[in-house]
Parts: C-alpha cells; sequence; structure tokens
C-alpha cells in the first residue's frame, strides 16, 4: 500500500467516525450521510458501487472489478511465492482475491455451459485444495481461515457449504461469514504446482501456511477445518 493510500484509509475511517456509520465506501448512503472528499475518493476501491459495508447497496464484488485493478485488498501478511524450500517445492503463492458473488456467477455460467474467466477456473477445479478466506473490509494484518478440500470438492463447493449450510461447514466460519454479503467474502486459491496432488501433500502445505500466517480462527491442534467441521456433526 502506498503512502497515499494508506493517509486515504485514515481520513477515511476518520470520517465513518464522525458519522457512525462503518467505513465510508463511496456508495449513495455514505455519501448522503458524509460529504468529506474522501468518501467520493475511495470509490476507486469499489469502481462497480459493490462497496461491502452493508449499508444496503449493491455489494457486488464482480470479476470486472478485479479486472480493472482496484479490488477490495486480502488481509495483509499472506505467504510470499518466494517461501517456498526444498521441503515445499511447490508453493507459488496466493491467486488474487475473488468474492464469492464472482465465484457463485462461474459455477452458475460453467453449469451452463459457458466460458469461465481464467481468474476463477482454479476455484472450481476438483480434488485437495487449500484456500484462504478474508472479509472484505474487516479482516486487515490475518485472514479469517486457511483450509483445505477434500475428495473431489472445489474450493467454490466448500465456500457455499461455509456460507450457506450450517451443517456441513465448520461452525466457526459460518458464524464469521454468514450475515455478510456474498461480495465481502473475499477467497484465494493456494498455486501449487501439482494441483491434484495427495491430499496429505496438500494437508502439509494447509498446515505450513497456517502456521506461517496464524489466521483467525487458527486451531494448532487441528490438522484442517474441514476436520474440525465433520467432528461438529457427527
Amino acid at each position: 500500500m502506498s503512502y497515499f493510500d494508506e493517509q486515504l484509509d485514515a481520513l477515511v475511517d476518520e470520517a465513518a467516525q464522525t458519522v457512525g456509520h462503518r467505513r465510508p465506501c463511496g456508495c449513495a448512503q455514505c455519501r448522503r450521510q458524509q460529504g468529506f472528499r474522501a468518501v467520493e475518493v475511495r470509490r476507486r476501491h469499489f469502481p462497480s458501487g459493490g462497496c461491502g459495508c452493508g449499508c444496503g447497496g449493491d455489494t457486488s464484488f464482480d470479476e470486472a472489478t478485479v479486472r480493472r485493478g482496484r479490488a477490495p485488498r486480502p488481509a495483509r501478511g499472506q505467504t510470499s511465492a518466494r517461501a517456498r524450500g526444498s521441503q515445499l517445492p511447490g508453493w507459488r503463492g496466493w491467486t488474487p482475491p475473488v468474492s464469492l458473488a464472482a465465484i457463485d456467477a462461474a459455477r452458475t455460467a460453467a453449469g451452463r455451459g459457458q466460458a469461465v474467466d481464467p481468474l476463477l477456473r482454479p476455484f472450481l477445479a476438483p480434488g485437495p485444495q487449500v484456500y484462504r478466506i478474508t472479509r472484505a473490509g474487516i479482516d486487515r494484518d490475518r485472514p479469517l481461515s486457511i483450509g483445505m478440500t477434500k475428495g473431489t470438492n472445489s474450493i467454490a463447493q466448500r465456500i457455499v457449504e461455509h456460507y450457506r449450510q450450517p451443517s456441513r461447514a465448520d461452525p466457526r466460519v459460518n458464524t464469521a461469514i454468514r450475515n455478510l454479503q456474498p461480495g465481502q467474502v473475499l477467497v484465494q486459491a493456494a498455486r501449487l504446482t501439482r494441483q491434484a496432488m495427495h491430499p496429505r501433500r496438500a494437508r502439509n502445505y494447509e498446515g505450513w501456511l497456517q502456521d506461517r500466517e496464524r489466521p483467525l480462527l487458527y486451531d494448532p491442534n487441528s490438522t484442517t477445518f474441514d476436520e474440525a467441521g465433520l467432528m461438529y456433526t457427527n
């Protein structure tokens, strides 16, 4: 983040406290409540009008927003692609964040036999995958969670379970995101050299990333959030 972006964020936070409204973002309601110039400038962060502030405006972050280069930022501290070593040589970093709203649209397109944007294809790929969840505008220094899919499930399927299917979700993740708009739930996929790797190998990457990034729902006594979710539902 540049110096000017940091200053802008500080000014926006100050404006939010003044009017008693969550981070002004440039939506119509924010502009009505606060005429501060930073609110208007903040619109650059959400060019589609998807503010993610919960104020009742259009809260979808679509993939076009991501393409325009002003997508909401995931939590800081994500593991760099340069962090790989001899024990885990397959690590290639995280994908750019996409919203659950964009993932839903990609699933619908794929179900109709339509083309899916390359940015979203990793989230539809079946098999053991590692993913990172951030709540836009809430999680800044650490992600909410880092988890792994099982069997032939895709990341898209697992995130939908966390969000809409409490009986199949990790209860902690479901509680943290179920009241958010789909545009506020940001997801990243781990870039691994072998996407169809053995589950035990993928779990090694999951544990390594959890130890490095310490997500808010980090549980050192659990190898995977998916297993924790199954313990709760049995």
